[in-house]
């Protein structure tokens, strides 16, 4: 009778409750439950009603295992103390309901062969016609415990795998919100850089477009041609013989006609002693053989020695621009701060050579 009415109180809880509890509330209300020993009574509050909803809505959720064990655990701890006062009877009921919910409960067995043994085998006899779990319900159990078993594995690595799986999104989203960022700061940096050089053109041409107003003026107002040649040298940093060829050089951009024309350079009137002189190869100077160089490294040296000016003495325009420029390349080469003055004078009749002068700052200029 008692088992009837455990099992219509089971059926009861099941109707009324399982699909209502939440599983989290329902194992800490179990656990209460089996702390305060409310483990079948009362009636709607007990253990036993609370564990079996939580098998019927999750039948596979190992987290009930060790509740239904200290449940078991219970009964067995009821039992032994009834077979204290010698109420093998009132033993035997207890361990029946351990039998009926948690046949796997360790000392279940030793208990009830303790109560067998002190009942004189009645209360085993009673236990086998009419209590305890058969064979095939003790199989079920086992199946049910090796099926949370198995539940539980499958449950940790599915844990496990949805953690390194978050783990690896969260690593994958935060390198591309580092790239994003990354990009963004670049594509500002280049925006920002962009704008900056913007600006300075800007500047610069409002700078150079009063410049050029304020030399157009000047100029109007120069008296002489030598005058206007030496507001434009002064402008574009050059010597006059510079700014001539360049007026030379645009001349010929808007009149072809005058390419083959020779752009006069006059000879630099030297009233300084020199300081020294040195001839030149002309063969190699016609051929523009830079094999040169070797021949002026000492020449050049003199030059920065004695920081002085030179007068090229050469047979054309021509042989003076290309000495101008080894020499140019010569001296940077031994001193990069040293600037290099030169003059040109046109010697027709003798081997060309090179004289050092004392400094000057500005070229020498011949008559035009």
């Amino acid at each position: 009778m008692k088992h009837i009415f455990i099992a219509a109180v089971l059926a009861l809880s099941m109707n009324s409750h399982a699909a209502t509890q939440d599983l989290d509330q329902l194992l800490s209300k179990i656990e209460a439950d089996i702390k305060a020993q409310r483990l079948t009574n009362p009636a709607g509050n007990n253990a036993l009603e609370r564990i079996d909803t939580f098998r019927s809505q999750a039948p596979f959720d190992f987290r009930i295992t060790p509740l239904i064990f200290k449940f078991g655990e219970s009964y067995v701890s009821l039992a032994n103390k009834a077979m204290d006062k010698k109420k093998y009877s009132q033993a035997q009921g207890y361990l029946d309901t351990a039998w009926q919910v948690a046949a796997l409960t360790p000392g279940l067995e030793a208990a009830q062969e303790k109560n067998d043994k002190l009942s004189g085998g009645k209360a085993s006899a009673k236990k086998n016609t009419s209590k305890g779990p058969s064979a095939a319900e003790l199989k079920e159990q086992k199946a049910l415990a090796t099926a949370a078993i198995a539940e539980r594995k499958r449950l940790d690595n599915e844990r496990r795998n949805k953690a390194n799986a978050d783990k690896q999104a969260k690593a994958v989203a935060a390198k591309k919100a580092a790239a994003d960022r990354k990009s963004k700061q670049e594509a500002e940096r280049k925006r920002r850089l962009a704008n900056e050089k913007l600006q300075k053109q800007q500047a610069q041409a409002k700078k150079d477009e009063s410049q050029k107003n304020n030399l157009q003026k000047q100029l109007a107002a120069a008296k002489t041609e030598k005058a206007r040649l030496q507001l434009l040298a002064k402008q574009k940093a050059k010597p006059v013989a510079a700014v001539k060829a360049q007026i030379t050089a645009e001349k010929i951009k808007t009149d072809p006609s005058k390419e083959n024309e020779e752009t006069p350079i006059g000879n630099g009137v030297e009233t300084s002693q020199a300081i020294a002189s040195y001839p030149l190869a002309q063969d190699k100077i016609s051929n523009r053989d830079r094999d040169i160089s070797q021949d002026l490294v000492p020449i050049c040296k003199a030059i920065i020695d004695n920081d002085a000016s030179i007068v090229l003495h050469a047979d054309s325009k021509g042989d003076y621009r290309w000495l101008t420029v080894r020499l140019t390349l010569c001296t940077r080469r031994l001193d990069p701060s040293f600037r290099l003055r030169h003059s040109f004078y046109n010697e027709t009749t003798n081997e060309p050579f090179i004289t050092l002068h004392p400094a000057r700052s500005t070229a020498l200029l011949g008559e035009m």
